[in-house]
């Protein structure tokens, strides 16, 4: 085969060069353009790291140049060389193969599959493993024949994977593997689904927790700026009188904490700290804390404290796995465990408080160093009040609209992502976002909390890059292909949009030790599909809402479990005119185009106005679904409405109502409506305890605690 002189401008080409076939190397598509130079990064560098010096490793490589090629998604590409690579490598360990050419399906594959080895793998792993090595034989097979002429087929030939003789039915570990992914799936949405409000809540009092401490530090560090050398500052503060507990902490610096812990330092250190020279100096200076105790105000039980402080006492923040002895993995693995978040399958050790983005999550060298010398736990509080602020918006997006992750990054602060529509003398807000799936953008409605959120996050921003506006960033998750565009994405930091990981990360901090287990005692953990199969769940159990309606609702064309084929349908609205909040939203009056109109179009808004609940005012909340109302107008416990405080006493007309309806219906003999009374009474009843939720977590972003410090 002739070779051009030129070469791929791949970074990676001169890592690959030599250990590679050069022809595979060199493949070039129809436009003379090589197709290692289309190769996603994370893909190249998994395969340098893990699969360059395996004899499989021109058999990969050709398939990651052959998907990229056919421009399939990145993330497709990983999944199959995680899937693949791993599980030939133990096939070759086990049956002690040493060539790719005395590997055979029929023998070394099969018997794996049939469970002949390495008993201790899922059926899940077994299934994906068949998947996707079929998937991989049969595409780069295609691909050659139409790509290629015969004399190139011939000699690319040695580089497929030889098809299996058998199909994936004639074993039973599919079948087995998929019923055992939904009932654990169904175990863990049954053991989340009655704690929504709960789980909102806890994230609403946490984060507001983290922002009393991040301003009483913020205090703290002004008056050390009045009064130097008085490190190591001592200071408390009183929690709202919901928690009823004092705080104390000790505000150091690098310089102060060497020399309050000498002994424990060199003789080199403590002079540079003593000097304030070098890594000490005013530059390179740097404030922390240490959290001393808590103490009740009112009674003698025992403080909570801050929730967090368990993760960094047990020291399982970060890659914790790195460095670590096989007792102490042994020891925290076993921890994570018991808390639920080991995952299945799973051939790592669990980093739930990994976030791989710089300023969240991430403790300062120091910090981090030198944090088991003091007797208090120590931390750094701006990576922690960071997580906090994301996780809050983040969970409530997915806890009120059942949106991805992946559609949930893509929010970002331009009128064109923001919309404000006025109908009606109220304000109605959604964000646009490409659902999986699709390539266009799609509407999901969000309520004014969630409104507030986002512009918490926007103040957190402006004030981590010092400007009223926040820079344009790449996106950097699943489909980033269809966002190619620089945006300014509300999840970013550091000048780099988060990562899917990132953003769980800050989930799983934030709900920490909020603790869920199915009927079976098993502990689960919140994650984002595990919120969204919640309110899907929520919404056709309980709220019998049709198919239909809640695949519109999550955006999902996927209609295979259901009978209901049929797509709702929903008006077009005014396109937007003029920004609100720092030009991020978009604003029309409804009210002022319907007094313009022409009578047909009047008609026309009317009966839509009948159709979507967003345009109405409902029955102690807002509705937040633009489709055919999914419970025919029985608002009350519905999953598509947010319940409003302004709307308390709405709720409390409700329960009189409901009693009095049950006392009438009881005499009348009616036990079906009294059943329904009672229904009623209780969702009201459960909607005003996550109202009082929502009032007192207002209450609590205002309140200011007064910091006290030692003289």
């Amino acid at each position: 085969m002739t070779l051009l002189c030129v070469k791929p401008e791949s970074e990676h080409y001169s890592t690959l060069q030599g250990k590679v076939d050069n022809n595979i190397l060199h493949l070039q598509n129809a436009r003379g353009m090589f197709l290692l130079d289309n190769v996603n990064e994370r893909n190249i560098k998994y395969f340098i790291n893990q699969i360059i010096e395996m004899p499989w490793r021109n058999h990969l490589l050709l398939a990651i140049l052959i998907q990229a090629d056919r421009n399939l998604d990145p993330a497709t590409s990983y999944l199959m060389l995680k899937s693949i690579h791993p599980r030939i490598k133990d096939l070759f360990h086990f049956y002690s193969i040493q060539e790719i050419r005395e590997f055979t399906t029929d023998l070394h594959m099969y018997g794996y599959l049939k469970g002949e080895c390495y008993p201790e793998h899922s059926n899940n792993m077994r299934r994906v493993f068949l998947k996707e090595y079929e998937l991989v034989a049969y595409n780069t097979k295609i691909w050659l024949t139409r790509k290629l002429n015969q004399d190139q087929q011939a000699y690319f030939e040695q580089f497929l994977f030889p098809m299996p003789s058998f199909e994936s039915k004639d074993f039973s570990f599919g079948k087995l593997a998929i019923e055992q992914a939904q009932n654990n799936r169904k175990y863990e949405t049954d053991a989340i689904v009655p704690y929504l409000p709960v789980i909102r809540a806890t994230a609403r009092f946490r984060s507001s927790q983290m922002k009393r401490l991040r301003d009483a530090f913020h205090k703290a560090i002004e008056e050390v700026q009045k009064r130097p050398n008085c490190l190591p500052l001592e200071f408390h503060y009183d929690e709202p009188e919901r928690i009823g507990e004092r705080l104390y902490f000790r505000l150091w610096d690098k310089p102060s904490f060497v020399l309050h812990h000498q002994d424990q330092f060199s003789e080199t250190v403590v002079q540079l700290a003593e000097d304030r020279k070098s890594t000490y100096s005013e530059d390179n200076n740097h404030f922390f804390v240490e959290y001393v105790k808590a103490e009740r105000l009112d009674d003698d039980e025992e403080a909570g404290g801050l929730w967090f402080t368990e993760i960094i006492q047990l020291g399982v923040l970060g890659n914790w796995s790195q460095n670590a002895s096989f007792e102490e993995m042994e020891r925290k693995r076993t921890i994570l465990n018991t808390w639920g978040y080991g995952e299945e399958d799973s051939e790592k050790n669990a980093i739930p408080f990994l976030s791989s983005h710089k300023g969240i999550l991430f403790q300062h060298p120091f910090v981090s160093h030198h944090k088991d010398k003091a007797e208090g736990v120590v931390f750094d509080v701006e990576p922690f009040h960071v997580a906090c602020t994301f996780g809050l918006l983040a969970i409530d997006v997915f806890t009120t609209t059942g949106a991805r992750i992946n559609e949930l990054l893509q929010i970002n602060s331009t009128k064109e992502c923001i919309q404000v529509k006025k109908v009606k003398d109220k304000h109605h807000y959604s964000f646009r976002a490409i659902p999986k799936g699709r390539d266009e953008v799609e509407e999901f409605y969000i309520s004014k909390q969630t409104m507030g959120y986002l512009q918490i996050v926007l103040r957190m921003l402006k004030d981590h890059y010092q400007s009223e506006k926040i820079p344009s960033v790449e996106y950097r998750c699943y489909r980033k292909h269809l966002l190619s565009e620089p945006k300014p994405y509300y999840f970013q930091y550091h000048n780099k949009a988060l990562k899917d990981v990132a953003l769980v990360s800050c989930i799983k901090f934030l709900l920490h030790a909020l603790r869920f287990e199915t009927q079976e005692g098993t502990p689960v953990t919140v994650k984002s599909h595990l919120l969204r199969h919640a309110f899907a769940t929520e919404a056709v159990q309980r709220q019998k809402i049709p198919i239909d309606i809640v695949a519109k609702i999550l955006h999902q064309r996927d209609l295979n479990v259901t009978e209901y084929y049929s797509s709702p349908t929903a008006t077009q609205v005014a396109h937007a005119v003029g920004e609100l909040h720092d030009a991020i939203a978009s604003y029309v009056d409804i009210d002022e185009v319907i007094l313009r109109s022409p009578e047909e179009l009047r008609r026309e808004l009317e009966e839509h106005n009948s159709k979507v609940g967003v345009f109405n005012k409902v029955l102690g909340g807002t509705c937040v679904t633009d489709y055919v109302c999914p419970t025919k107008m029985a608002c009350l416990g519905c999953k598509a409405k947010i319940p409003e405080p302004e709307q308390e006493h709405e709720l409390h007309e409700v329960i009189k109502l409901s009693k009095d309806m049950e006392e009438r219906f009881t005499k009348m003999g009616l036990e079906v409506e009294v059943k329904k009374a009672k229904e009623m009474r209780k969702q009201a009843r459960i909607e005003l305890k996550e109202i009082e939720s929502i009032k007192q977590y207002r209450e609590e972003q205002q309140y200011e605690p007064i910091v006290h410090t030692n003289k």
